[in-house]
């Protein structure tokens, strides 16, 4: 176990490799102590009320607008500024799949729901089952999937683009199974005309070859989902420049999405929200040269929509004065910190400067890349990012992402390492200028980067 090191023994440490770093930016040495400010069991504390139940904060339902109302307090409490941004979602909730083969055999199979996939009538969709390929339009000139549901292979185009190809044939239903081992677990983006569930490559190939070799077979498939048109938040709050001249103040955000998948969602992302918490509320009353803003997006589950209505709101001005942001997402559980922006050749002082506060403590870590989270807007801007998280989860995604997961000691590490390395910047006189994006690209919102969906 790693223990908490003193103060003393940080500044000595980070001042050393600062002495040494090769970056063109070296930050100004924290002395505030943060390892002694930030308290590991008020974030724990945190995590516990907001993954407190199964389907604890799913985008769009109650859970997510409750949590959001509890941060906004929270921060409120701390004397924080505090903003909601909302804006329209489609919520979707799936309470599982059945698929029955009811000819020329008699056998129930394992698939899953696909995010965003419109219900089945509540005794389910029967049919005849048909080979449409890989769902391309060219399979559907040999394929006849009229009035029949539509089995088809993963690969080469989107999991929308297969299921609206086979509605527009006739389709009433879909199918997709995986092309590689293991379950199929994806989103369509946005919802489709029809149906559809996912299979295991396995039980997809067996039921191929069935339907290739039978006359006919006659399945029912069942997708319990609730699907509605909602909303979701981004919940922000500032701690204003309180040093130097105010015009010369630059803003660094620090970020992390709070909604969840159908889980209680401790680690994912319970554990990132309660960080930033804690450091908005130890950064509160410091008296900074920046701006700092904590923002805590929503509906970062169904394609990083949040973090995407954030910036877009941005003005060019805005974006060329946000001089960083520190993303936090999965802080909780695993032993290897993350380091990470959004491709290979970003240039990221910020990141650079993690990686240095990281070695100076001895800490184990990876410098990476992840387009899975709410750091890639920003950096589709221009802006500089760090990725920060501990990996690996085992239990991501899955109903075991509970409270008694957490290990503390890791909300301690990044608690003191995010707190410290956002008061240093926000301290700094000499912050690198960044090139914002002009005109940022249009790209569809929906399409939820945590799952490979092609």
């Amino acid at each position: 176990m790693i223990k908490k090191r003193p103060g003393w023994m940080i500044a000595i440490a980070l001042t050393m490799v600062l002495a040494f770093t090769t970056s063109g930016y070296a930050a100004p040495l924290q002395t505030e102590g943060f390892d002694r400010k930030v308290s590991e069991h008020r974030i724990y504390y945190h995590i516990a009320q907001l993954a407190d139940r199964d389907n604890a904060r799913v985008t769009g339902f109650e859970g997510e607008h409750r949590a959001a109302d509890y941060i906004a307090k929270e921060l409120d409490k701390y004397g924080l500024k505090v903003e909601r941004q909302s804006f329209p979602i489609t919520a979707f909730l799936s309470h599982g799949a059945e698929l029955t083969v009811n000819s020329p055999i008699e056998e129930n199979l394992n698939p899953d729901t696909f995010t965003m996939t419109p219900p089945t009538p509540e005794e389910g969709l029967s049919g005849e089952l048909a080979d449409a390929g890989l769902g391309r339009y060219e399979d559907f000139e040999q394929a006849d999937v009229d009035g029949k549901i539509a089995l088809i292979q993963r690969g080469e185009i989107d999991f929308y683009e297969k299921v609206q190809n086979a509605a527009g044939n006739g389709a009433t239903g879909a199918i997709i199974f995986n092309n590689t081992e293991g379950e199929l677990n994806g989103t369509l983006g946005e919802p489709t005309d029809i149906p559809t569930v996912s299979l295991s490559q396995e039980e997809g190939k067996s039921l191929l070859d069935l339907v290739q070799t039978e006359d006919s077979v006659q399945v029912t498939m069942v997708a319990d989902v609730d699907m509605k048109d909602s909303y979701s938040q981004n919940v922000i709050g500032t701690i204003p420049a309180a040093k130097g001249a105010k015009e010369q103040a630059k803003t660094i955000v620090v970020g992390a999405h709070y909604d969840g998948v159908d889980t209680p969602a401790a680690n994912d992302n319970a554990s990132g929200t309660a960080t930033l918490l804690e450091l908005a509320r130890v950064l509160a009353d410091q008296k900074l040269h920046h701006h700092v803003k904590v923002i805590f997006f929503g509906a970062e589950e169904v394609g990083l929509v949040g973090s995407h209505r954030y910036v877009d709101s941005l003005s060019e001005q805005q974006r060329a004065d946000t001089a960083a942001m520190i993303n936090l997402d999965m802080v909780g559980v695993g032993e290897t910190i993350g380091i990470m922006t959004g491709s290979e050749d970003a240039d990221s002082f910020v990141a650079d400067q993690a990686e240095n506060y990281v070695r100076s403590i001895g800490e184990p870590y990876e410098r990476s890349t992840s387009t899975r989270s709410d750091h890639v807007p920003f950096e589709d801007a221009g802006i500089p990012v760090a990725f920060l998280n501990y990996h690996e989860d085992p239990n991501y995604h899955t109903d075991e992402d509970t409270l008694d997961k957490i290990q503390i000691d890791n909300l301690d590490h990044m608690g003191t390492l995010v707190t410290s390395l956002t008061y240093d910047l926000a301290n700094s006189h000499q912050l690198p200028k960044n090139n914002p994006v002009a005109e940022m690209a249009q790209k569809k919102r929906y399409h939820n980067p945590e799952y490979q969906h092609k």
